[in-house]
């Protein structure tokens, strides 16, 4: 029956592909050939696993796109929840420690042999449930409930995330900024939201939305700087809209909070293949 799904999918065209796991076929190969090798490496013992290496591949990709239950994917699948579960976190382990699904990560920003142009930095939030304990560092003013927040920073041409950072939901975007060692080339200019005003002081070629006040309202070039600033804006809306198409990443996050970073660097990595393929 597994066998079967698989080949259905194989069967479908390359949007319905994406569609249904999130990716294209082409990246989807590529998982495969990092699992297949993991499974060659490793010494043959013991009972065979229900699912090979490119069912185990769907199954996560399943998981991260719909974000059902262990519990509903293991009666799909016909496998008990907590065989889901170890599949669904081996992969993932795996396709982290090959390499291949990795950002260029925080050291590409300062390259001087590959200045990025124009750089943006936005923060997303996932509702997460209520933890048992330190409820107050998790909550967010801004949404109201508890959350994990995203930081990513993307190649405005390109639109290609570079690396991702994540904290909990009370902390300011800017003291994530801050906390998350991201330094910039002299000569990159970086583009921030209106929560980033004192972004300045760490990257001088910076460039924020102006801010009104009731005794210094906007002029009407101010006004027409920061539509311009949106328009430019947009590329990172579009980015993290690409993230938050794998459920994962939008639905109220019920998993362990500590396996929520390699989740977030892993799709990332998967977004930037997708939007090279487009390209």
């Amino acid at each position: 029956m597994s066998h079967d799904r698989l080949e259905r999918l194989r069967q479908l065209n390359r949007t319905r592909f994406k569609r249904h796991t999130g990716i294209y076929p082409e990246t989807f190969a590529e998982m495969e050939i990092v699992l297949h090798q993991r499974e060659r490496s490793k010494k043959k013992s013991g009972r065979p696993p229900a699912l090979n290496a490119s069912e185990q591949l769907l199954l996560t990709l399943e998981f991260w796109r719909e974000y059902r239950t262990f519990a509903h994917l293991g009666h799909d699948w016909n496998i008990h929840e907590t065989t889901v579960q170890r599949t669904v976190e081996r992969v993932e382990t795996a396709l982290i420690h090959s390499g291949e699904f990795r950002l260029p990560g925080r050291k590409s920003l300062k390259q001087e042999e590959n200045v990025f142009q124009i750089i943006a930095v936005d923060a997303a939030e996932t509702p997460c449930e209520r933890p048992t304990s330190q409820q107050r560092r998790w909550y967010s003013g801004k949404k109201k409930r508890h959350t994990l927040k995203t930081q990513v920073v993307i190649d405005v041409s390109t639109r290609m995330i570079l690396c991702v950072a994540t904290a909990f939901g009370s902390m300011h975007d800017l003291t994530l900024f801050r906390q998350s060692g991201v330094q910039i080339h002299p000569e990159t200019a970086l583009i921030g939201d209106a929560g980033d005003q004192g972004i300045r002081p760490h990257q001088g070629h910076s460039v924020t939305p102006h801010k009104a006040t009731k005794k210094a309202p906007l002029t009407p070039e101010q006004r027409q700087q920061n539509r311009e600033l949106a328009s430019t804006r947009r590329r990172v809306e579009h980015v993290i809209r690409c993230l938050k198409i794998f459920r994962v990443l939008k639905d109220i996050y019920r998993h362990r909070r500590r396996r929520f970073s390699v989740r977030v660097n892993l799709i990332a990595a998967v977004c930037n293949r997708s939007v090279a393929g487009v390209a």
